[in-house]
């Protein structure tokens, strides 16, 4: 509890320095008349989209827990979901997010086991839709932004090639697991000999155990196509929402000359730029990147320093006020019976040994 209070405050004191920035170096007259410009409308848009992206997250994870339980209520998969969206945006990296869906459905008598599998196989989808999109927009906006932004292919190849090699990480992992093995052997063998892993054998029983849970679940999510296919879709939509919360903001000033694509493209860019700063929520490196990315598309004075306050606010602020919400409900759940979580898992496991049998014909 007093690691969440600590991560609170550091995002809380990175967006008063930001806005503390913005009000110093701006003209505090020219900040307020583009605000009093600004159309409500556009801004509830953004707000919209804002909420269509927790909605398809939702979707895709309701989607893989009914696939694995068969009975999954959508108020539950709301509630995992938007408690993940907390944590994750307070934690560094996001690895908050995870480790509480996983608590929360255990809690109501899921399996661990099939549980870690299904948020393993969201974030298996949510990487390939990741890559995937950001090629299609560096291949469309390569040479728009790489003219219009100083340096920005260094830092779009960086963040490109780091969700690259996540996902081929993940491929390698999934496909050829003794390849997987003996790296993973050879790692904490290494940290043994340098003493930063104290129990060899155990971490070696872990891993193999993570390893195999990992291997099993990209394997299964080729036997459930039409999951696999339908979270595909709401990732990418998921994603797709997300970057268009900044042209909604780009419209409410009145402006219109940049297209849809290319604020999306912009938006992308900022994602990949910024989702490796080590501080929750990517603290100020989110801001900076947005500024450089997009200061081009706001001209006049003060509006992309008041488009960066509105866009972090709607983007990570809100989900952190409305998650906080869902995350509290924690404590009023009620645990399903243990008769109910063996039948999913007996089921789950009929569905694979089918899939299996479809499959081998």
């Amino acid at each position: 509890m007093k690691s969440r209070k600590i991560e609170l405050f550091i995002c809380i004191s990175c967006g008063v320095i930001v806005v503390g920035f913005i009000l110093f170096s701006n003209d505090p007259r020219t900040l307020i008349r583009s605000l009093h410009e600004l159309n409500p409308l556009w801004l509830l848009g953004s707000v919209g989209c804002m909420i269509g992206y927790w909605l398809f997250e939702t979707l895709t994870l309701h989607f893989l827990l009914k696939d694995f339980y068969g009975d999954e209520p959508f108020s539950d998969s709301l509630n995992v979901t938007m408690g993940g969206q907390y944590f994750s945006a307070i934690t560094p990296f996001s690895t908050g997010g995870q480790p509480f869906q996983a608590y929360y459905l255990t809690k109501k008598g899921r399996n661990l086991g099939v549980t870690v599998s299904a948020l393993m196989a969201k974030f298996i989808i949510y990487q390939i839709s990741l890559v995937v999109l950001s090629t299609v927009l560096l291949i469309i906006k390569w040479d728009f932004f790489k003219d219009a932004v100083p340096n920005f292919y260094w830092l779009v190849i960086i963040g490109y090639t780091i969700n690259i090699l996540v996902l081929a990480a993940i491929i390698v992992i999934g496909v050829f697991k003794g390849i997987a093995d003996g790296i993973y052997r050879g790692m904490i063998k290494l940290g043994a000999k340098l003493r930063i892993v104290k129990n060899r054998e155990e971490a070696l029983e872990k891993a193999e155990e993570s390893l195999s849970l990992f291997h099993s679940t990209f394997r299964g999510l080729f036997h459930h196509m039409p999951v696999l296919l339908a979270g595909l879709l709401f990732s990418t939509l998921q994603l797709l929402c997300y970057f268009s919360v900044t042209y909604f903001i780009y419209r409410s000033f009145g402006l219109s000359a940049v297209g849809l694509i290319t604020i999306i493209a912009a938006q992308g860019f900022v994602l990949m730029v910024s989702s490796f700063v080590p501080i929750p929520g990517a603290g100020v490196g989110a801001e900076a990147s947005f500024a450089l990315f997009f200061g081009a598309c706001f001209p006049e004075d003060g509006q992309i320093g008041l488009a960066v306050i509105i866009w972090r606010f709607i983007s990570f602020y809100l989900t952190i006020i409305v998650g906080v919400f869902f995350a509290m409900n924690i404590g009023k759940v009620k645990r399903r019976s243990v008769k109910s979580n063996a039948e999913a898992l007996t089921e789950a496991a009929a569905n694979a040994a089918e899939n299996e049998g479809g499959q081998e014909e």
